[in-house]
């Protein structure tokens, strides 16, 4: 069974991934953490200003996961950077990365294949019921009101002892939406079999309580 989890940063995409894969005893991908962790890689080889060096490097680097972990750690070069790619240099320069088709190229290809092995998954991100899985078994686009994404953002940064200006943190929250919905290959869209689920004023249980319902139906049909 694959599941898709899909929609703009802070709409929850990552907890509610996390509580639905918890509820249906299968592993839960976090494709973003993909696209930070090339970007992590494209500033400490300081290449982020050059699209060609940035895809030369994905030949050279593996992206893995630790499942033993819950959330699962990402492993760049086999070197845990589950932490380093939560930095707010590496989200402001994740374009680098999200923004380059071949990077896309690449980094789906190698998410098809962790859906390979993994037989079940719940699998979040920006283009995961277009583009990396369109048959997969149910789809979701989650929403939220930008000033409540900016929020969560806010607590997710202050649990890393990081500090952040909230007005800022939205802007930037805004930039990202339209440069996702922009990109060429690969954008923020909903799949036209998705459900789009609005996170604004309900709670992660709720949320997720929706989703199986969703999904529970979507097996009985």
């Amino acid at each position: 069974m694959i599941i898709t989890i899909d929609g703009p940063a802070g709409s929850g995409k990552s907890a509610v991934a996390l509580q639905l894969a918890k509820r249906l005893g299968i592993r839960h991908l976090d494709t973003g953490s993909m696209y930070r962790a090339v970007a992590l890689d494209a500033l400490e080889n300081n290449i982020t200003g050059d699209p060609q060096a940035v895809v030369r490097r994905c030949g050279q680097i593996t992206l893995d996961f630790d499942w033993s972990f819950n959330p699962a750690h990402i492993l760049l070069n086999q070197r845990d950077v589950t932490q380093d790619i939560r930095r707010q240099e590496v989200t402001q320069n994740t374009y680098v990365s999200a923004d380059n088709p071949q990077v896309r190229e690449f980094l789906v290809k190698r998410q098809r294949e962790i859906g390979r092995q993994c037989g079940s998954l719940v699998s979040e991100g920006r283009d995961q019921g277009t583009v990396v899985f369109p048959d997969a078994d149910c789809k979701f686009f989650l929403v939220a009101d930008v000033n409540q994404r900016a929020q969560r953002r806010m607590r997710q940064l202050a649990q890393m002892n990081i500090a952040a200006d909230e007005k800022q943190i939205a802007a930037e929250i805004a930039a990202r939406d339209l440069r996702d919905r922009s990109r060429q290959v690969g954008p923020l869209l909903e799949a036209p079999d998705a459900h789009v689920v609005d996170t604004t004023h309900h709670s992660l249980d709720e949320v997720v309580q929706t989703m199986m319902n969703f999904i529970q139906a979507e097996k009985k049909s």
